[in-house]
């Protein structure tokens, strides 16, 4: 739904968690009238005896590439929502800005985070990650689930250094981590998270067969 290969539609909907507490989301979209371009979503969110937990908005921007939706991004057994709301091109590469919604342990109430990439899913070591770039760099994000939604702990540049010219194969990547303000929260700072998140089996998946390098 983050990056789909063709725009898909933005259907009112009814939607039902699987996870222990059953929440219903009902989903409308809004625009001025039926020519213009879609401008918000808004989904009520119901418990099982129907009554409204929460309601959430968010707007939306014309390139928004898919509707609203519903998976367990951090294998908690909870699901999240999902809201792509729009899309732009970098180096020739589509990357999509959603936000995900998140309630932790057995609440019925939502904190939101935004992201940008072309995929989310678990690192592999306890966080989620986006993936997004072009095809000549890949940038992963990693957030930790927390209490207030998931919260940024640091973001990587992976870049290809050295390529067989007659194969295309990237024989070498470098691995780059930038500084941000939840690595307090895990108490490293920047040169230790690129050691530490560098060698994680999100970054390694990335030209997995290339030679890891210093820059």
């Amino acid at each position: 739904m983050i990056n789909p290969a063709t725009p898909q539609g933005h259907p009112n909907c009814r939607m039902h968690s699987h996870d222990r507490l059953g929440l219903t989301f009902d989903v409308s979209y809004w625009s001025p009238d039926d020519a213009e371009p879609l401008m918000a979503v808004k989904i009520s969110v119901t418990d099982p005896t129907g009554a409204l937990v929460q309601t959430i908005d968010e707007l939306l921007e014309p390139t928004s590439p898919a509707g609203v939706g519903l998976e367990d991004i951090d294998g908690d057994g909870r699901d999240e929502i999902i809201i792509p709301m729009g899309q732009t091109r970098f180096n020739g590469s589509p990357n999509t800005r959603f936000s995900v919604w998140r309630a932790a342990g057995d609440s019925s109430h939502f904190e939101r985070t935004q992201m940008v990439g072309q995929a989310l899913y678990p690192s592999g070591d306890g966080y989620v990650v986006t993936n997004g770039g072009a095809l000549t760099s890949r940038d992963l994000t990693f957030y930790l689930p927390t209490g207030a939604g998931f919260t940024l702990i640091t973001s990587l540049t992976i870049e290809p250094e050295q390529v067989d010219p007659d194969t295309g194969r990237v024989l070498t990547v470098s691995c780059r981590a930038h500084q941000e303000e939840g690595l307090g929260s895990i108490d490293m700072e920047v040169h230790q998270a690129e050691e530490v998140f560098c060698a994680s089996p999100a970054a390694l998946a990335i030209w997995p067969g290339a030679q890891r390098v210093s820059i």
